[in-house]
């Protein structure tokens, strides 16, 4: 006897039986076959649609947006393939039923009677990117469904739910070149869908393939349809009695959207936030650079000390140290009056401290030999023109072979970190660094001489760090400073020429005619912020990132702990508003259960 004869026979007998099965569910008592077609235009998501509830079928995004090529999905599926026709099999309100899909295609010219033959439920397609496909259900799909299959209930069903939340600039670039973009008035909301559904008195749903979204729901639904047409006509069917109306889709959630991305611009090459505006003028001022007796140029402590190690040393001492007894006849009043030198000297004026008398020996303090950029400093009053008040400033004479030109580029690189390539008197330039040993400008001079200028990039880099964390020392300790805010929990001490140069109000309120810019100190403003308590660790961060960046930037550094959209929605704070949105809708549940507990 053959052991394998026995083998044969059971494959041919399992191989009839699944080909019987296919028909069984056409036999089985109180199975329910339902027939439902599905219909739309072309490129809506219908075949999509039917893949991913006959065969499971899932796909990213991307994927559906290859080259669109009008497909059918095959009838023949529920007898060629035993899954799909596993996946047909259903139970929906404990009625056994086998749902059989039949695909069309969406050119509004074929004859699609024969799929509408002897149909227990019709889906009608649309896609809510295409504002056409929707009208043309009113205009051209309901009407021919009514004309060949009028007892059919209907469905409808909105595909592509995914494109309301995606990114449509990303989508667009993913599509091919010469598919017509997405635009976003294009997406369709909920409500459009619903007043169409209500028009034609029928259920409504949105779909997605790719967040497998609403699929299960739409064809559910569908066959209580069905069942509910069905049990009107076969009322013997007791089964039948416990079918329920389409029920209402809940709502979808989708996807958390990804964190607006927070732009931080850098540091402008050349604006008016640049510090270096301050040297063309005295507001503020409370350093005067007397150059070769005659030029005058105006400077601030709190920039010339974090960018030279030379002229933090002599402001420093100046402060501590005991005057010297200088023999030094040059320095008079009157030379502080003289306009002849440059012409940002316009509408001040110079007279010696009220202490002194007399510009004389007495308030000079020699520096020929600590230095040999310096020859002397000595304590002023500068007079601010009218409607200002007068304030003490520290006079400083340079060395007489430093000349004024090349002095103004090495106040400029103290200021900016850089220094012009196109000076044309480089080599004075490098004189003026050795002096006040700033190694960094000298090595920038030798770089633009080598025809190396692009290595220059990185020391201005390396300056602007080495400043800001000096600046932030000074903040910290109160060093040179020239103005004390009082706050809710004390004072902390700044400096004009930071928030000048950083922030517009400030420059405003301590560089024209109001009352803090001839004070040392500035008074606390309650409800500022809202009832929000200014605490110093605020301001400190607050007015070291004004000079460090610029006041745009506190949009995400300082963003306070309670946000609200009226508050952010100002000109100047738009990042700051789309942070505050997106905050919003990723905890909007979790913020509204905190609301209705408080």
């Amino acid at each position: 006897m053959n052991p394998q004869r026995p083998n044969r026979m059971t494959k041919s007998s399992m191989d009839v039986s699944q080909l019987l099965d296919t028909d069984m569910d056409y036999e089985r008592p109180n199975v329910e076959t339902i027939k439902c077609v599905v219909v739309g235009d072309n490129a809506v998501g219908k075949t999509r649609l039917i893949c991913a509830r006959a065969c499971n079928a899932t796909l990213t995004q991307y994927q559906l947006l290859a080259t669109h090529v009008p497909t059918v999905w095959a009838i023949d599926q529920y007898r060629v393939c035993q899954e799909v026709l596993e996946r047909s099999r259903d139970v929906v309100d404990d009625v056994s039923v086998s749902l059989r899909l039949w695909d069309t295609f969406g050119d509004h010219h074929k004859d699609r009677r024969f799929a509408y033959g002897r149909s227990d439920v019709v889906v009608l397609c649309f896609s809510i990117a295409n504002p056409n496909s929707l009208q043309h259900v009113q205009t051209m799909w309901y009407p021919e469904i009514k004309h060949f299959c009028p007892r059919a209930p209907v469905i409808l069903v909105g595909c592509q739910l995914d494109l309301r939340y995606a990114d449509l600039e990303a989508v667009n670039r993913a599509r091919r070149p010469l598919a017509r973009p997405i635009r976003p008035q294009e997406i369709l909301p909920p409500e459009s869908g619903r007043e169409v559904a209500k028009e034609l008195g029928i259920p409504y749903y949105e779909t997605s393939v790719v967040a497998q979204c609403g699929i299960k729901e739409v064809f559910d639904n569908a066959i209580r349809s069905a069942l509910i047409s069905r049990r009107h006509l076969q009322f013997w069917k007791s089964h039948l009695r416990s079918v329920r109306k389409p029920l209402p889709q809940a709502p979808f959630l989708p996807p958390r959207p990804p964190p607006p991305v927070i732009i931080v611009p850098d540091p402008p090459v050349q604006s008016e936030d640049d510090p270096g505006h301050l040297l063309e003028e005295a507001s503020c001022a409370d350093v005067v650079l007397v150059v070769q007796e005659r030029t005058r140029i105006f400077a601030h402590r709190i920039y010339l000390s974090t960018a030279s190690s030379k002229f933090c040393d002599l402001f420093l001492m100046e402060d501590g140290d005991p005057p010297s007894q200088a023999r030094d006849p040059l320095l008079r009043a009157s030379s502080f009056d003289a306009c002849e030198g440059s012409g940002e000297t316009e509408g001040a004026g110079m007279r010696t401290s009220a202490s002194d008398g007399t510009l004389g020996r007495e308030g000079d303090r020699d520096l020929s030999g600590w230095s040999r950029a310096f020859e002397s400093i000595r304590s002023g009053v500068m007079e601010e023109p009218p409607g200002y008040s007068a304030r003490r400033v520290t006079v400083v004479k340079m060395d007489s072979s430093v000349r004024p030109g090349p002095f103004r580029a090495v106040l400029k690189y103290l200021y900016t970190g850089r220094l012009d390539e196109r000076e044309p008197e480089l080599m004075e330039v490098a004189h003026i660094a050795e002096l006040l040993e700033v190694f960094d400008l000298r090595m920038m001079v030798a770089n633009i001489l080598n025809r190396e200028a692009f290595m220059n990039q990185e020391i201005t880099r390396a300056f602007h760090v080495r400043r800001s964390n000096r600046i932030k020392e000074c903040l910290t300790k109160g060093i040179f400073s020239d103005v004390t805010f009082v706050l809710d929990d004390g004072s902390i001490t700044a400096h004009k020429p930071l928030l000048i140069s950083g922030c517009d109000w400030m420059s405003a309120m301590f560089g024209g005619p109001f009352l803090e810019s001839s004070t040392t100190e500035s008074g606390s403003y309650p409800g500022l912020m809202n009832g929000t308590s200014i605490t110093k660790e605020f301001v400190t961060r607050l007015l070291y990132s004004l000079h460090h960046w610029g006041a745009f930037t506190l949009v995400y550094a300082l963003l306070p702990t309670s946000l609200s959209v009226d508050n952010a929605a100002k000109p100047s704070c738009s990042q700051r508003k789309t942070l505050a949105l997106s905050f919003l809708q990723m905890w909007y549940s979790t913020v509204s259960t905190c609301i209705l507990c408080y």
